[in-house]
């Protein structure tokens, strides 16, 4: 969205939901559900490749998890190891759990829609569900937001809202659907009750879009073979971004890392650890007291890099190696490092002046963790601007981690 609530006609909102009900579709968003119908043909390209031509073409290209169910009649889904197209055909909707890799153009879309949003990128998926003629998915919410896409067959949607339980956090829940754990303290008075919740029907036809927010009651029968996409958004809560930092901070405290021994012997030992415990509770508020509302934000790793400032902090990853080499009469740089495999891999090569050799050198003997302003009074003539760019590109290369949490300070420190 640009800075005035708006989206540019040619945005990817703007396709979904066409360009004069954007004013509606922020007005919803994201809290309130909102469908828009017109032709598949408005959509974006993406949504008339060969791969989402019809359950068959889905079929033969997806390769990832899926789920398979009898929504009409039961909410268990089981998740399975098959074609998904037998499945469909045995009369069972079937649920694609991950199509964005086989879906030329996908990337992109959900990238694109993440910045309109103003959301982390990475946080969107696309899903697909094949449901046959007469079945369809049970009634249920979800904690997340979707946009559901029809693409071939229809569909009826029923929503209501669940009054019970505003941005539900976890996972989806529903009648018949065992609570998982984290929804407990979510509904001291009772779980939601679909029974006492007024339904809003929508017909989904070949180029509808629903947006439905987490919270919402949904259930669908296929009135004819239905193929649709879920675009699902799962943005970082307050609540996650606390708990992340939280932990980050009370990992550098040895007193938090200590085990609580004895907890669980007689009664002087787990008066010791209790008395342990309640020592580490008082001194929590000054712990808490070092996070600021933007460490509340995730970012994403190339949101920290773009972010760099003085007051950033970096430290060498052991297992990474760094060398200079003369190769022609220049001064070449090699950065090694790690593969999630364990493969040692080359992933930085580049010509560098030898006036910033002595930069390197200092880089690939620090042991300890360092900010950027440290390594910028290290070497003042350099102007801070390359230092920056060397940081950034060490960090890309696997050569320096990113330290993208609060120092905890300690007691009795400045």
């Amino acid at each position: 969205m640009t800075s005035d609530g708006n989206v540019h006609q040619t945005s990817l909102l703007g396709a979904l939901f066409a360009p004069g009900s954007i004013a509606v579709f922020n007005r919803h968003w994201p809290g309130r559900h909102l469908a828009a119908h017109g032709p598949l043909s408005r959509l974006p390209a993406l949504f008339q490749t060969h791969e989402l031509s019809g359950v068959e073409a889905l079929s033969a290209r997806y390769k990832g998890s899926l789920s398979f169910g009898r929504g009409t009649r039961d909410a268990r889904t089981l998740d399975i190891d098959a074609h998904p197209l037998s499945l469909y055909r045995l009369g069972l909707t079937v649920y694609l759990h991950n199509i964005e890799p086989f879906v030329p153009g996908a990337h992109d879309f959900l990238r694109g829609l993440e910045r309109e949003l103003g959301l982390i990128e990475g946080c969107a998926r696309m899903a697909a569900f094949a449901s046959p003629e007469g079945d369809g998915v049970s009634s249920h919410f979800d904690a997340e937001e979707v946009f559901s896409i029809q693409l071939q067959g229809t569909k009826t949607i029923e929503v209501a809202k669940v009054e019970e339980l505003a941005w539900p956090w976890g996972e989806q829940y529903g009648a018949n659907m065992l609570p998982f754990d984290r929804l407990y303290p979510q509904v001291p008075d009772g779980f939601p009750r679909e029974d006492e919740a007024v339904f809003e029907t929508i017909e989904m036809k070949p180029g509808s879009v629903l947006f439905m927010p987490r919270g919402l009651w949904h259930r669908t029968v296929a009135s004819s073979n239905s193929l649709s996409v879920s675009v699902i958004l799962r943005p970082p809560s307050a609540l996650d971004g606390l708990l992340q930092q939280l932990q980050l901070l009370l990992l550098q405290d040895e007193n938090w890392r200590r085990p609580l021994h004895g907890a669980w012997g007689d009664a002087a030992q787990r008066d010791a650890a209790l008395a342990h415990a309640r020592t580490l509770l008082g001194d929590l508020p000054r712990v808490i007291a070092a996070l600021q509302p933007d460490t509340l934000v995730p970012q994403t790793e190339k949101q920290r890099i773009a972010s760099i400032t003085p007051a950033t902090r970096f430290q060498r990853i052991p297992v990474s190696s760094l060398s200079v080499t003369t190769e022609a009469g220049r001064r070449v740089l090699s950065v090694r490092a790690w593969s999630p495999d364990w493969i040692e891999q080359e992933t930085w090569s580049t010509v560098i002046a030898a006036d910033y050799e002595p930069v390197f050198g200092w880089l690939a003997k620090r042991d300890a963790a360092f900010s950027a302003e440290e390594l910028s009074r290290q070497f003042p003539r350099f102007p801070w601007d390359i230092l920056r760019e060397i940081l950034a590109a060490l960090v890309r290369a696997q050569f320096l981690r990113l330290l993208g949490f609060p120092l905890q300070e300690k007691p009795g420190l400045s």
